[in-house]
């Protein structure tokens, strides 16, 4: 059975202070449990701070991204980091994160992206995760041949939305090539043969 934790500790850190308190104050609005939220403005002080409050969550602004070497968290194994995009980016920079999230994502997008983040199973041997309905829609578009800046304009998302929702389905899934989701999806009957491309 599928569970979230009782208390999600999240760190949200990037230098500006009104994009720390406007991520804190989403957070704490998308969020149906218990959060407890450290903000970093600095950098040079952002290990001693996990070290200290444990997150399970670490929120990096895009700024902070470019110099936080994620080599610095690896004696970290079970911290989820997102990115926080607030400008354009090279996409192969979110690549190095368990996910992201757009300044402009919905309450609920982020909700959903902590949410996936932090369930765990009671039961390792339980049958794969169920996938959300944008995830099989964004799997049909992938397996109608769709780039992912194709498949994020028709719903009206950025790239990295449509990057983070393709790492979840990978995950769920344990599926990593386009051929094999194209034979999950007709198995599925999310798309008939005629739609793969």
């Amino acid at each position: 059975m599928k569970h979230l934790r009782d208390i999600i500790k999240i760190a949200v850190a990037d230098s500006s202070l009104i994009m720390r308190l406007g991520v804190s104050a989403t957070i704490k609005r998308a969020s149906d449990t218990n959060v407890q939220i450290i903000e970093i403005p600095d950098l040079a002080d952002l290990i001693n701070k996990i070290d200290i409050f444990k997150p399970h969550i670490l929120i990096v602004s895009s700024t902070f991204g470019f110099q936080l070497q994620l080599s610095d968290l690896r004696n970290y194994p079970n911290l989820k980091k997102i990115l926080l995009v607030s400008s354009l980016i090279d996409p192969k920079m979110a690549e190095c994160y368990d996910a992201t999230i757009n300044i402009y994502d919905s309450t609920e997008h982020i909700h959903n992206i902590i949410d996936s983040l932090m369930t765990y199973d009671e039961n390792e041997t339980e049958a794969e995760e169920q996938l959300s309905q944008r995830e099989k829609e964004i799997i049909c578009e992938v397996v109608k041949g769709k780039t992912n800046k194709e498949i994020a304009e028709h719903f009206n998302l950025s790239v990295f939305t449509i990057l983070t929702h393709r790492r979840n389905i990978s995950k769920k899934l344990q599926i990593h090539s386009s051929t094999a989701l194209a034979i999950y999806a007709i198995a599925n009957k999310l798309v008939s043969i005629s739609d793969v491309k």
